[in-house]
């Protein structure tokens, strides 16, 4: 959501109902964590008052505990990366208490297997594939191999229902390798759906048909 034309916010909100989005994402950043400023509760708030579709929350701050009071979850993904918390476990089941479903995002500088421990306690698992902070970077190739080993590992160790999210320069040529490496939801922006702050239709209907092609 940080891509779209906040002046016509509620036409590009109906517009992504039109076309059966699953999810709005969310990006929050505190200036810290990562160098950008975006987003924040009010404007989450605002989205649940205007759109049923549930939100998809990536917290890219310094101290997620700081954070989460400010934040009603309910029925909302909400991701953190890990190394951000003292506790991540009791994080996750704060996350759980107020009605979200928790995930851990995974930074590219990052293994998974280094939050090994935690992958049985989160409904989702968000893997980076650029570094985060902002919109249209490249692609960091070794994000697609760090999906495929999580999903042969989830799928081994009998968390097939644990889902994997990518996100970053989820463009038309990086779409199919990603699906392949086991990616299930994808985050889309400037490299595949927007263009200059506005949704391109044609784009969503493309990605729609693509993604029914793929399954």
């Amino acid at each position: 959501m940080m891509c779209v034309d906040f002046f016509e916010l509620n036409k590009e909100i109906k517009t992504l109902e039109s076309y059966k989005v699953d999810y709005l994402h969310i990006d929050i950043m505190d200036g810290h964590y990562v160098p950008n400023v975006a987003l924040g509760s009010d404007f989450c708030r605002q989205l649940k008052q205007h759109s049923n579709i549930p939100l998809d929350l990536h917290f890219m701050v310094e101290d997620i505990d700081r954070f989460l009071k400010f934040f009603d979850f309910e029925g909302d993904m909400v991701s953190f990366h890990p190394e951000t918390s003292k506790h991540p476990l009791r994080t996750i089941d704060n996350i759980r208490e107020r009605g979200g479903c928790p995930g851990i995002a995974i930074d590219p500088a990052f293994h998974w297997n280094q939050f090994e421990y935690l992958l049985t306690s989160v409904d989702f698992i968000l893997v980076m594939s650029v570094n985060p902070g902002y919109a249209g970077q490249k692609l960091i190739p070794s994000a697609l191999q760090k999906t495929s080993e999580l999903r042969r590992y989830l799928d081994m160790h009998n968390m097939q229902h644990i889902p994997i999210e990518i996100d970053g320069n989820v463009s038309w040529d990086n779409i199919p390798g990603m699906v392949a490496s086991g990616a299930e939801i994808l985050v889309t922006g400037t490299s595949s759906v927007f263009s200059r702050n506005h949704i391109r239709e044609e784009a969503l209907a493309r990605f729609n048909t693509l993604l029914e092609d793929l399954q």
